[in-house]
């Protein structure tokens, strides 16, 4: 099965051949980079800006027996983060952060090559595919898959216990009320569990390449979560 064609900067990593080929410390990583399959359906339940009448709701398939363990909303925008079970906050191998930055109007590539770049900051390798353009429904979208081999340990937050390899799959979604952001990072010392190296990667990366935002209070968008077909109605 055929992963994405990830470009390198630097030196190229091997890989393991199997099929296709976070964060106690990359979880602070890609919060930061984010900043500038028994599949539940759980929806990111985020207030429309009142002046717009919009209604809009993201939508993601959270992995089957994944906790919330984080939580937070305010006047910018809302974060919400799960991990696999048995995991914490402290101790995770991977992580899936859904945002929303309020009224945050901007270009979807352009925002993710920013991403890119700062996550990529300092690693003794990197390799990336994207930024993509796409749709998610009505709304302008793209997507990018970012590893970082390497990281140096100097441009880590205090706390944060980096592993030698952190990889992330970010979709950018740009809503009417601001931009919506779904990523899911996995970390680990061992190229063998990367997640790109099984079978089950499509599904792993699908989680991110599928989330999918609705409005709705607008019947003409087609809105597969809840199974409708706008204009085909």
């Amino acid at each position: 099965m055929a992963g994405p064609g990830l470009s390198f900067c630097g030196a190229k990593p091997s890989f393991r051949a199997r099929g296709v080929a976070a964060m106690t410390g990359t979880r602070m990583r890609a919060r930061q980079a984010a900043a500038l399959i028994g599949l539940a359906l759980v929806l990111l339940a985020l207030p429309a800006a009142a002046e717009t009448l919009r209604n809009e709701q993201l939508f993601v398939g959270i992995p089957d027996g994944w906790q919330k363990i984080y939580e937070n909303s305010d006047a910018t925008g809302s974060i919400a983060e799960y991990v696999p079970p048995e995991e914490t906050t402290e101790s995770w191998s991977e992580m899936l952060t859904l945002q929303r930055y309020k009224g945050v109007l901007i270009d979807v590539p352009s925002y993710l090559q920013q991403v890119i770049e700062r996550f990529t900051a300092g690693c003794v390798q990197a390799r990336h595919d994207g930024p993509r353009r796409s749709a998610a429904g009505a709304y302008p979208a793209g997507t990018a898959f970012v590893e970082c081999r390497g990281p140096d340990p100097a441009k880590a937050m205090p706390g944060v216990i980096l592993k030698s390899i952190e990889f992330v799959a970010i979709k950018a979604i740009q809503g009417q009320t601001g931009l919506y952001v779904v990523q899911r990072a996995w970390h680990g010392n061992d190229p063998y569990y990367h997640p790109l190296n099984f079978e089950t990667a499509n599904q792993w990366l699908g989680v991110v390449r599928d989330a999918e935002l609705c409005d709705l209070d607008d019947r003409s968008q087609t809105c597969r979560s809840i199974g409708r077909t706008g204009n085909l109605n």
